[in-house]
């Protein structure tokens, strides 16, 4: 693979959004007129500019990287051997810390999506990231409250939406069913009978 090839694949990296276009949706309609595409188009200067910056910022992060490398080596030049062995073993400690409490999180949202199925709650990861913590205790806690919450929010809704104004009044004409029959113009007749349709009931 040459340069060329290499520099058309890493442009891709810069793209705003991809513009997909269907081939189907590319076709002429019945008049004759194409869909136009919404494409950005960059002067040789502004894509320059845009890869440079870019280019920048992968420099400045891989350099980062470097010195903190860097850092950690002069650290570990500076100690002894028995320090050495304490440091790596303390560095292992907090990573085996890390992944105990991702790993008991990960079984407590298996616990807490049980826990809330079963008080008819669906649970989202969006859900699951607010109740779950790694002790099981707080976990419960936190579902019962949750769980509270939605369902004292659920009740108003419903008082709410249950909650209706006085019946309207429906014989507001104050006709009888023989003063609508008795009217002349049909319209007027099935106007009153719409009217107090409860009269004909």
């Amino acid at each position: 693979m040459d340069i060329q090839d290499k520099l058309k694949l890493k442009l891709q990296f810069f793209a705003d959004e991809s513009n997909e276009v269907d081939e189907n949706n590319d076709e002429t309609t019945g008049e004759g007129e194409r869909k136009e595409k919404d494409e950005k188009t960059y002067s040789e200067e502004e894509f320059n500019q845009r890869l440079n910056d870019e280019l920048k910022r992968r420099m400045k992060q891989k350099e980062q990287e470097k010195q903190d490398a860097i850092e950690e080596a002069k650290k570990l030049a500076k100690m002894n051997k028995d320090q050495q062995e304490e440091y790596e073993n303390e560095k292992l400690r907090k990573e085996n810390d890390e992944l105990r409490n991702k790993q008991a999180r990960y079984e407590m949202r298996d616990i807490a999506r049980k826990m809330l199925n079963e008080r008819d709650i669906k649970a989202n990861d969006e859900i699951l990231d607010f109740v779950v913590s790694t002790d099981a205790d707080e976990t419960q806690e936190k579902i019962e409250s949750f769980s509270k919450i939605l369902n004292d929010m659920v009740q108003a809704k419903v008082k709410e939406s249950l909650r209706q104004g006085s019946p309207k009044n429906v014989s507001s004409s104050g006709m009888s069913k023989q003063d609508i029959l008795n009217i002349k113009d049909d319209m007027q007749r099935q106007q009153a009978i719409a009217r107090n349709r409860h009269l004909f009931n």
